[in-house]
């Protein structure tokens, strides 16, 4: 039986068998490429004829289109635009704002891993110029950092295993290790040593009086040291720190309270379920205001973390989002009426926050091992700090 070489059909019942009588192709070369037996005297089979040849040539033409048009489309392929961040709401008649700020000035990011923050005048310009350890966890250095740039201005000496860290005075840094029961104090213009107090245990905190500091220990005991020449003595104007200081209890407050104007507001965070956000406004004794906010707070060592700081007529939180607690949200309350003036994502402030402090004109944020300026009127990152340019 002859079969044809389109569809397969039996040419046996056709009067033509040349013809299929189902397709209608031509098979004049079917019997001669039917498989059969086939000898070296054998003749060669037949090619396709002209008609086949110029059918397969077309058909390979439009192949050939469209695998250039599926090469296109895979090396070029339209570009979409950009998703906007979800939730992200500003203050009516606003226009838009850039995700981020400048990353500030050229040179090396500062990398910081401690939630250490002071401030001090390490320029003069009259801006409280940041003050934290740089690199961190088992050895590091003090660095000042120009509160209007961004641009690291000096880096002390080494320490071990850097720990304490407080400004008690605009011209004074005191620093320590965690294994060091020596308290050194820095200039804040050069970050060279003033001098070192030996203390009976590793200093801890600091609290600040008028000209002198009381230090917590490690052990619990408390000293007092004279700034000027670093002696031991009673300070009288600076209390013993409580149970609860340092900067740990500091972000487990909850409340966490602020003064803006002659507003208070509270930032709370519920206890039990999610750790929502909740905030008030109080003229004295009266409440002027409750706020649900669309954030809630993050949690470490199994307690709710609160981030408040006030600036620029506002009150500044920050958050986590309600559903995804690796992406930090930003948002300001209007202190009158507790509207949200905005509230964003703020993927631009790095990663797990340690510390939130507001001075001069920005609020000052130490996240994603760096050190960032934000605007409180926008919640744009305006500068990310760098490492002095000549560290010791």
């Amino acid at each position: 039986m002859r079969l044809c070489r389109s569809c397969g059909a039996s040419l046996e019942a056709s009067g033509d068998g040349g013809t299929c009588p189902r397709c209608g192709a031509d098979n004049l070369v079917a019997a001669a490429a039917a498989p059969g037996p086939r000898g070296p005297d054998a003749a060669p089979a037949a090619g396709p004829p002209k008609a086949v040849k110029v059918a397969l040539a077309a058909a390979m033409a439009v192949v050939g289109v469209g695998f250039a048009v599926m090469f296109v489309a895979r090396v070029d392929p339209p570009q979409d635009p950009a998703p906007r961040s979800r939730r992200a709401t500003a203050r009516p008649g606003a226009s838009a704002r850039k995700e981020a700020g400048p990353l500030g000035p050229a040179g090396a990011p500062l990398a910081t891993y401690l939630d250490a923050l002071c401030f001090a005048d390490a320029n003069g310009d009259d801006v409280p110029d940041p003050v934290l350890w740089q690199d961190g966890e088992t050895r590091g250095q003090v660095v000042a950092v120009d509160g209007r740039s961004g641009q690291g201005l000096w880096a002390s000496q080494a320490f071990e295993k850097p720990d304490a860290l407080a400004c008690p005075d605009p011209t004074t840094v005191l620093a320590g290790g965690e294994e060091d029961p020596t308290l050194r104090a820095l200039d804040a213009r050069t970050g060279k040593e003033r001098w070192a107090a030996k203390l009976p245990a590793v200093p801890d905190e600091v609290v600040r009086g008028d000209g002198c500091v009381t230090v917590l220990m490690k052990d619990g005991a408390t000293a007092g040291i004279k700034l000027g020449g670093g002696e031991v003595a009673e300070c009288p104007g600076a209390p013993p720190p409580g149970a609860t200081a340092g900067r740990f209890w500091e972000r487990k407050r909850n409340p966490q309270v602020v003064q803006v104007g002659d507003v208070e507001i509270a930032l709370t965070a519920k206890t039990d379920g999610q750790p929502m956000l909740a905030a008030e406004g109080r003229r004295g004794t009266t409440s002027l205001w409750k706020q649900s906010l669309p954030a809630r707070a993050p949690v470490s060592a199994g307690r709710p973390d609160l981030f408040l700081a006030a600036s620029g007529g506002a009150a500044v939180v920050l958050g986590v989002d309600a559903a995804d607690e690796a992406e930090l949200r930003i948002l300001a309350l209007d202190p009158a009426s507790g509207a949200i003036r905005y509230e964003r994502a703020a993927g631009h402030l790095g990663g797990k926050v340690a510390a939130v402090k507001a001075s001069g004109p920005y609020v000052y944020v130490v996240s994603g091992a760096a050190l960032r300026a934000v605007d409180p009127a926008t919640g744009d990152a305006v500068w990310r700090a760098t490492a002095p340019p000549k560290a010791p």
